[in-house]
């Protein structure tokens, strides 16, 4: 059986690009991300009615760590996870059919003459790699998420989840102390 889930780092963050700025940041996988795959697979896939491949939970739409932009959760996969999850669907869809026609084959007591000759597909595309580039990890308060965020990124944040502005605090910034004679 296959198994398709977006790739993780080491901490457990799935990276996610804006579709309007093309910024990457990561969050941690929402329970919502398996519903956003599924009607992507679906979509993809030519044997469903897409009424019925999947439940017609309504996703939330979340919103862009950097520039606010707000969209539902299909529209956040970077380019790689977009192209695999297609390259799945349609693998998948290739199985089905060959299974379709080899049943022909397997019952050719009942029809002796096939007319075609099924060929047995490819095997099906092996997961995406872990994901390996460390961003940022900050707190989203409001959400009592985290995220992860470019290193460079010194302007206000936006909670993916429910839109909250953060202030913009820089890793690069220093307090700068001084001793007091008393």
């Amino acid at each position: 059986m296959a198994w398709l889930e977006l790739p993780r780092d080491k901490a457990g963050f799935v990276r996610r690009e804006c579709p309007r700025c093309q910024r990457n940041f990561k969050t941690r996988p929402s329970r919502h991300d398996a519903g956003m795959l599924q009607r992507l697979l679906a979509g993809y896939f030519p044997f469903e009615n897409l009424h019925e491949a999947y439940t017609p939970e309504e996703l939330p739409a979340w919103h862009c760590l950097y520039c606010g932009h707000r969209a539902l959760p299909d529209a956040w996969l970077t380019p790689e996870q977009s192209a695999h999850v297609e390259h799945m669907a349609r693998a998948w869809a290739n199985h089905v059919r060959y299974e379709q026609l080899a049943y022909v084959q397997r019952t050719l007591s009942q029809n002796p003459r096939p007319t075609f000759v099924s060929v047995a597909p490819e095997p099906l595309p092996r997961p995406l790699p872990p994901d390996q580039e460390v961003l940022r990890t900050l707190p989203m308060v409001c959400c009592g998420e985290e995220v992860q965020a470019s290193w460079d990124w010194d302007s206000t944040l936006i909670c993916p989840r429910c839109g909250a502005h953060h202030g913009g605090l820089s890793g690069r910034q220093q307090v700068r102390m001084e001793f007091v004679r008393e």
